[in-house]
């Protein structure tokens, strides 16, 4: 049996949620079969399960290595996943593992702006949304955006700062 084989089956015969969460948190992040991602993703889609869970394979997918894998597929997935989760601190996790690995899709930057610009959202996870768009280095695109984002209400002096940032940088679009 695999070192994944194993950790999925100690996964799968553990009753307590608690110790599901440790288990991935502390034994999935490091270990090196890709094969790992088609275990770990699905559980993002499943409404029912601890909400832990799913944070700890956030905080694993924001500093993953996916190279070999299809990104594309993987980042369609996270997003699906967003879009429907409806727990807050489980979707402020899932924003910030956006940062790193997908913050240079358009798909990924209009969801964040779309989020960002939502007054009805919840004020942590509408700053991970603009995080994840600050750290994007695709700068046509978010310099395509700087007036909507200028105009978000309660942002206009973090995407000030962000856009003067970029200006005396020698960044600006």
């Amino acid at each position: 049996m695999t070192e994944l084989e194993q950790l999925v089956y100690q996964y799968q015969t553990s009753s307590d949620e608690e110790d599901k969460a440790d288990l991935i948190g502390a034994e999935f992040e490091f270990l090196d079969d890709y094969h790992k991602w088609e275990f770990l993703l699905p559980l993002l889609k499943e409404e029912q399960i601890y909400d832990l869970i799913k944070v700890n394979i956030y905080k694993i997918i924001e500093v993953a290595d996916f190279k070999g894998l299809d990104l594309i597929v993987i980042k369609d997935d996270i997003l699906a996943c967003l879009k429907a989760e409806q727990d807050e601190l489980v979707r402020e996790y899932g924003f910030i593992a956006l940062t790193w690995n997908f913050s240079n899709f358009h798909d990924v930057i209009d969801f964040c702006v779309e989020t960002v610009a939502n007054e009805e959202e919840e004020e942590n996870i509408r700053h991970c949304a603009f995080s994840v768009i600050t750290k994007s280095k695709d700068l046509k695109k978010i310099h395509s955006l700087r007036d909507q984002l200028l105009n978000i209400k309660g942002f206009s002096k973090y995407t000030t700062r962000f856009f003067n940032d970029l200006d005396n940088a020698g960044l600006s679009g």
